[in-house]
């Protein structure tokens, strides 16, 4: 019975278990804020915002903003290259100290960040795999797949699906002579990548360009599955709590993607799955794609490691291709130069329809807009955390205990004094300057978005194959002007990017001639 202790006339009536109950919520109360201020304590010569060295939360806060990137780079100007953004969070946009934390014997290993990034819980993924031998084992598989002869094979693939996109513009979506219409580019830039890597991963295109829809609703998915990943990925607890909850029979297979799903990753799966059962020893990389290659090197769990593939070649390469145009058309006289250089290669007869990657490469002022478009805006804007090793490591004057966070800012790399003193410009002439050490300079940093040592981007070489065709072909066959220069589109980023409302007026260019 309870009600008899409700009214307490004096001490000596309590029960002697409430003073004992009491005093051990007392006691851990005590032993939790002074766990709370000894971690506070280690990392308090590092500066950073007050409230971030108490909590997550304030990290969570800014995730959730919808706009990190652009946050994690005013708090880098703000603290410092080293900045503290958690109990035991840092974040870094210090080039030169990058390039230690990610390079070979570095002692520092990924953190749990990279549990976020797992489709199954149960089973990691190269993008995810924590454990650096295994990392490095389903590494050199999956690098074997991305060498330079199986990139070239992938050129008429990639060909192909900008071909289409090229001819479907010019017979629906150009404004017509007497009256222009806003078109959404960005949407069917997605669209494009999305066939472009399901056609060089599986053999087949998805087909989102011909049904101009968001097949099977994957961009969908991504963009919604990208944010809880990043809470995921500081709220740690939550990955553990996911782990143990999948394990139930009745809750699994709600939770993880399913090859039987008919929207989403798992309905991507179940292609994958359905492409595998088809493989054949006698099937052609025209026939099954990258898939083919990943079966005869023996990757295992093929099906995540080609839907991770599939989600990182669309949403990544779109944001690159929307946001180097975007630039572009937004400078008239870079836009002039990119124009005039592309009509003197036509006029020329120097390149093919569509234009080679080689072609490409050979045009100075296309890659010096294409490096210039990824360092103004970098694709991703995720921390990718990696531990202190436990001896702990003296940074700027700092001595960090092992086990510290350290999240990269990607973008914050990319305001280096490396590229000059206005950094925060578009300008791609920086790239055609005759000093070599700077060049150089500038190449060393810029390397880091696509990361670095044992986990730069193997998709990389197709990636920048896709800019130069794409941002090529688009501005030989199309005046393009934006519709709404006061907002050209909406970005939001939760660690990667999604645009919306990319309208422009999209013409047939003057001077183009129908190939």
């Amino acid at each position: 019975m309870i009600a008899p202790y409700l009214k307490v006339p004096h001490y000596g009536a309590l029960p002697l278990y409430i003073p004992l109950f009491v005093l051990s919520v007392t006691c851990k109360i005590f032993i939790f804020l002074k766990l709370c201020y000894l971690r506070r304590q280690t990392l308090s010569s590092v500066p950073g915002p007050k409230w971030a060295s108490w909590t997550r939360f304030w990290i969570i806060r800014i995730l959730a903003s919808g706009n990190c990137a652009e946050k994690f780079v005013d708090i880098n100007k703000r603290y410092g290259s080293l900045a503290r953004i958690g109990p035991k969070h840092l974040l870094t946009s210090d080039p030169a100290l990058i390039h230690r934390i990610l390079g070979v014997r570095s002692g520092y290993t990924r953190g749990p960040w990279f549990d976020s990034l797992r489709i199954d819980p149960h089973s990691p993924n190269v993008v995810s795999e924590r454990n650096e031998e295994n990392h490095k084992r389903l590494r050199y598989k999956l690098s074997a797949c991305y060498k330079s002869e199986s990139v070239n094979a992938m050129e008429p693939m990639i060909d192909e699906q900008i071909v289409n996109w090229i001819y479907r513009a010019k017979n629906d979506w150009i404004s017509e002579p007497s009256r222009a219409r806003p078109f959404d580019i960005g949407k069917r830039i997605q669209f494009l990548t999305v066939d472009i890597i399901t056609k060089i991963c599986l053999g087949t295109a998805l087909g989102c360009v011909a049904s101009d829809s968001d097949k099977y609703k994957f961009l969908e998915t991504v963009e919604r599955g990208s944010s809880v990943c990043q809470y995921f990925s500081v709220l740690l607890e939550f990955n553990s709590l996911l782990y143990y909850l999948t394990k139930i029979p009745i809750l699994g297979p709600r939770l993880i993607p399913q090859a039987s799903d008919a929207s989403g990753i798992g309905r991507i799966m179940g292609i994958v799955r359905s492409a595998i059962d088809q493989h054949t020893p006698a099937s052609t990389n025209n026939d099954s794609g990258m898939l083919g290659s990943f079966l005869e090197k023996g990757v295992p769990r093929v099906d995540a490691e080609m839907a991770v593939t599939l989600v990182a070649g669309a949403d990544t390469t779109s944001t690159a291709l929307q946001s180097t145009l975007l630039a572009i058309i937004s400078n008239p006289q870079v836009y002039q130069n990119l124009k005039e250089e592309i009509r003197t290669a036509v006029d020329s007869n120097i390149v093919s329809f569509p234009i080679q990657d080689m072609e490409a490469k050979r045009l100075g002022y296309l890659q010096a807009c294409i490096f210039e478009g990824l360092r103004k805006f970098p694709p991703i804007g995720q921390l990718r955390e990696r531990i202190v090793p436990p001896e702990g490591d003296e940074i700027q004057g700092h001595r960090i205990p092992g086990g510290t966070f350290i999240g990269i800012n990607a973008w914050g790399t990319q305001l280096d004094e490396s590229y000059g003193d206005d950094p925060e410009i578009f300008r791609p002439e920086r790239w055609l300057i005759k000093d070599q050490s700077q060049l150089r300079a500038m190449f060393q940093t810029h390397e880091l978005i696509f990361s670095y040592g044992s986990s730069k981007c193997l998709g990389m070489p197709i990636a920048m194959m896709e800019l130069s065709k794409m941002i090529f072909e688009l501005l030989r066959h199309f005046d393009i002007a934006i519709a709404n220069p006061y907002k050209p589109w909406t970005s939001l980023c939760y660690g990667i990017f999604f645009q919306k409302d990319f309208n422009v007026y999209l013409n047939q260019a003057k001077w183009d001639v129908n190939p």
